[in-house]
């Protein structure tokens, strides 16, 4: 049976060529061993059976191979033949050797493209890890979180979670074009009994956003840090799916900053925020455009614009205290301050 072609891949066609083109050789090599098996086998029977098991013609026969090629001696043509046998397996070895390292290669992407199924999928980031080093484990974990996210699969049914140590990560983390059931990104250390009013979070980012992304997201117990050197955003939803903002902080004056929205929904996506969610002096709060939608559940003071919903919607509101300016909308905005039912 001979060896199976790869007859489709989305890696490369490069490469699925090579691959094909070394199957093709190791069956040619393969089948050429094959027929001068049978060859010489069929010639030594045959004169066996014809002169009686005692004739010298035999061996005098067998010095010449199935090329037409005669040697001086019988053991001289053996050796031959072995010599050149050992060097057709130690290659034909060595093209296999060739093969399986191509085919982990295979693997790797494969997984790198889709990941497991069902399986959880924990990967560890620490003040202490290294990007170079670690390899998620918890035992070996990444230095930052934007490297933890660029090893998740670009497709998987599994539940991703990102336990970050404590400490201050300064990094504008992006989530880009990944599809998967649910995606969490929290602290290790517990942080549900802290109040964001009165004491800081374990894990402080300049900022993350998930960007068309499908799935279920959930941003945790993050605070939100380094603004002037981040991006015009602390918390972005934007072209993605549904986020849920759990007991996360946003203290850091940004109000003399040209453009900033601490929390931001847009282009479809939506946001819930809950777990005593924090905004302190802050330019605009919480942000909804263009067809963005978000539940409003927060506390703080100080700010300029504590809603601000461009063509988008809101469900939910403030204090009069949250805001110098607590809701506002330009276009089609809408703020839904209470249930009704329409008729």
């Amino acid at each position: 049976m001979g060896l199976l072609k790869l007859i489709s891949n989305r890696i490369s066609t490069e490469w699925k060529e090579k691959f094909n083109k070394n199957i093709d050789y190791l069956n040619d090599l393969e089948k050429k061993l094959s027929d001068q098996d049978k060859s010489m086998n069929s010639r030594i029977d045959n004169l066996v059976l014809h002169s009686g098991g005692e004739s010298p013609n035999e061996v005098v026969d067998a010095r010449v191979n199935n090329k037409g090629e005669t040697f001086p001696t019988l053991h001289g043509r053996l050796v031959e033949h072995e010599t050149l046998t050992d060097e057709q397996i130690s290659e034909l070895n060595t093209n296999m050797d060739s093969q399986k390292e191509q085919v982990q290669q295979l693997n790797k992407s494969v997984q790198q493209i889709i990941g497991g199924y069902n399986e959880p999928i924990n990967i560890y980031v620490s003040k202490d890890g290294s990007d170079i080093l670690g390899d998620g484990s918890e035992e070996k974990p990444f230095l930052t979180i934007q490297t933890a996210v660029n090893n998740v699969p670009l497709i998987t049914t599994s539940q991703i979670t990102i336990w970050v140590g404590s400490g201050a990560y300064l990094e504008d983390i992006m989530i880009r074009n990944l599809n998967f059931t649910s995606f969490l990104i929290r602290p290790i250390d517990n942080f549900d009994t802290i109040d964001p009013l009165k004491s800081d979070l374990p894990v402080k980012i300049r900022s993350i956003c998930f960007t068309a992304c499908k799935g279920y997201c959930q941003v945790a117990g993050m605070q939100i840090v380094d603004t002037a050197n981040g991006a015009d955003y602390g918390i972005r939803n934007e072209q993605s799916g549904y986020m849920a903002i759990n007991r996360c902080k946003f203290a850091e004056n940004t109000k003399t900053l040209a453009r900033y929205n601490a929390v931001y929904v847009g282009g479809t996506s939506k946001i819930n925020m809950y777990g005593d969610t924090t905004l302190i002096n802050q330019k605009v709060a919480i942000y909804a455009v263009l067809m963005g939608e978000i539940f409003v559940s927060a506390f703080g003071s100080g700010n300029d614009v504590g809603i601000l919903c461009e063509n988008g919607t809101v469900r939910g509101t403030v204090s009069t205290s949250f805001a110098t300016t607590p809701t506002k909308t330009t276009g089609y905005g809408l703020i839904i301050t209470k249930g009704t039912v329409l008729q």
